[in-house]
């Protein structure tokens, strides 16, 4: 592939790429209830002054180790309850990973070519997405990563003793943050890929003989000895001792988190783990086909997922795999994560995210950067239906915003702000210079084109769009949430009727009273029942509304208004408070003398 010789192409993308990526950070409120939830949590951690308790509105939840909440604490701590400072440790989470990865692709590529690599996988809409969410799966993608890559450097061909033992031990420890992350599968799933890398190595053999010391006996003394040398140059032993480095890492701090949180070790083994996968688990949430991530992925690796036709047939024909350990690794990493949580029975988008670096990896250095053959036809033919995947996401875009605008689909796209147009000017003027500049789309050009579309993107997902915009996804109230935030006395109280809303605690800094809902708190609320404040039926409400020192504060969905809501028979006040598509807030008045069926 020929060099662009407009060194501005670079410095631009590079500028767009890094604005797009602070305003999905620090620009925008939260999807509720994933963002809420792991928002919610640490904010209850600081203001009880207690880290070791892991508690969501009030009850005990389990569902999760708490170093991601350790992660966001102390920026509540530090900058206050916001949405943007709970993502701060986001932005350093992803830098570390991006390092990471950068140094691995800049050793086995060279380091300009290593650069362009990253930069295709850092700016794929998974990619950027994952490390943009505030979500323990974010986290993960780091501590994953890092784990791999550690593990790949402590085994690959010809390392030194001392480089064998340093990787290793920098994998246990990633592997243990990971664990506190998100579990086992942080520890279990970069083992497998080792394994089953180091097995199309041909090399998985000599390494369990190497490390029990076995083989002498059937090989002879100096067959084995020159067996071992040529196979497997790790000193014995080592896999043990850093297997009990990370036991030692983990279960300290394992008895810590029980100590403060009883129970929590069985029910995160049980119901979290084995449940989970088994889809046995008492409330089994995400239920997809098996199917499910081979839609999901090539949506993730956008606008670069067309590459991948090129990238396949640069493999075959350069026999890479034969001859790139580094990139036979990178396949097994990527398939067997994707196998494995497909083979799953509960499914989220989120889940796949270790699956994007290397499948971006990949991509980026034998579907994009990989030089243009211009004497094979076909070569040119494969690098133009990769861009399609660019115009894909901009025709996308500009067909959006008039269905939102004028109202073509509401139920489905909420109507978005006039001004929100300006949203669309990163596309346009990228689009404008690159048709001046004539010639053939090269990898700085298609760079340009990808930050220009990922920033419009981000725009849009941004309060520039308005208040209630929101494509496809109806999750998001931070704006009503804020505004009642505002309103609130001390002695007012908030009844959320039938839905799960933990951004609404953050925001208000209060903990609401759910009336016929549990959802995620049903384990803690069966934990603690001593504990439970929520609102069963209409007897219990109104007593809580006679009880009431302060206002009190209704959300209601608007579908449940006439066939729920209104039925109770409740005396209540229309607010000036701002509402949307998923949310009206109302003012519960004390029943004057009447008993509500």
């Amino acid at each position: 592939m020929k060099t662009d010789n407009r060194h501005w192409l670079f410095p631009a993308a590079l500028a767009a790429l890094a604005a797009a990526y602070l305003i999905i950070l620090f620009y925008r409120g939260f999807n509720d209830p994933d963002e809420g939830r792991y928002a919610e949590i640490p904010r209850e951690m600081v203001a009880n002054h207690n880290w070791l308790e892991m508690r969501m509105l009030g009850y005990r939840y389990y569902e999760k180790p708490p170093l991601a909440y350790w992660l966001v604490a102390p920026a509540i701590k530090i900058f206050g309850s916001h949405d943007w400072s709970v993502r701060i440790p986001l932005l350093f989470s992803g830098l570390l990973g991006l390092y990471l990865l950068w140094r691995m692709a800049a050793a086995r590529f060279g380091r300009k070519l290593g650069a362009s690599v990253v930069l295709v996988m850092a700016s794929t809409v998974g990619f950027m997405a994952g490390n943009g969410l505030l979500l323990t799966d974010s986290f993960l993608l780091t501590f994953f990563s890092a784990t791999c890559i550690f593990l790949f450097l402590a085994f690959e061909q010809n390392v030194s003793r001392a480089n064998h033992w340093r990787f290793l031990l920098f994998a246990a420890v990633a592997a243990a943050l990971g664990f506190f992350t998100k579990g086992a599968l942080a520890v279990v799933l970069p083992a497998c890929i080792l394994m089953l890398w180091l097995l199309w190595e041909k090399r998985l053999q000599a390494l369990i003989m190497s490390e029990l010391n076995v083989g002498s006996s059937t090989l002879g003394v100096e067959s084995f000895r020159i067996w071992r040398t040529k196979n497997c140059r790790m000193p014995d032993f080592s896999l043990p001792t850093a297997l009990l480095f990370g036991v030692l890492l983990v279960l300290p701090l394992l008895w810590l988190i029980e100590k403060s949180n009883p129970g929590f070790i069985r029910h995160f083994i049980v119901e979290e783990h084995i449940a989970r996968f088994q889809g046995t688990r008492a409330m089994q949430l995400h239920p997809e086909p098996f199917w499910f991530f081979l839609e999901v992925v090539p949506l993730l690796l956008l606008p670069w997922i067309f590459f991948i036709f090129r990238a396949v047939r640069v493999i075959w024909k350069e026999r890479a795999l034969a001859q790139d350990s580094f990139a036979r690794f990178l396949l097994v990493w990527a398939v067997f994560v994707i196998g494995f949580f497909s083979a799953s029975t509960g499914k989220l988008m989120s889940y796949i995210l270790p699956a994007l670096p290397p499948l971006g990896l990949l991509i980026g250095r034998w579907g994009v950067v990989q030089p243009v053959d211009p004497a094979d036809k076909w070569d040119n033919r494969f690098w133009k239906t990769g861009l399609a995947g660019f115009w894909l996401v901009a025709v996308a875009l500009v067909v959006i915003w008039p269905v939102s605008f004028f109202r073509v689909w509401p139920e489905k796209i909420y109507p978005i702000t006039g001004k929100s147009a300006f949203a669309l000017l990163p596309v346009m003027i990228v689009f404008g210079s690159l048709w001046l500049q004539r010639g053939p789309v090269n990898f700085g050009k298609a760079l340009l084109l990808n930050s220009g579309i990922l920033l419009a993107v981000a725009l849009l997902l941004s309060p520039l769009a308005g208040k209630d915009f929101n494509v496809l996804l109806h999750m998001n109230s931070s704006h009503v949430y804020k505004s009642l935030a505002r309103e609130l006395k001390p002695d007012d109280k908030i009844i959320v009727f039938w839905s799960y809303r933990p951004a609404l605690a953050f925001y208000t800094k209060r903990l609401y009273t759910p009336y016929q809902e549990d959802n995620e708190l049903f384990y803690g609320m069966k934990m603690e029942p001593e504990r439970d404040f929520s609102l069963h039926n209409a007897g219990e409400l109104n007593a809580f509304l006679k009880g009431a020192a302060g206002r009190v504060f209704a959300l209601v969905e608007p579908q449940d208004l006439k066939k729920k809501f209104l039925p109770l028979n409740l005396r209540f006040l229309e607010t000036a408070l701002p509402r949307d598509p998923d949310t009206i807030i109302y003012e519960l008045l004390c029943p004057a003398n009447s008993r509500v069926e």
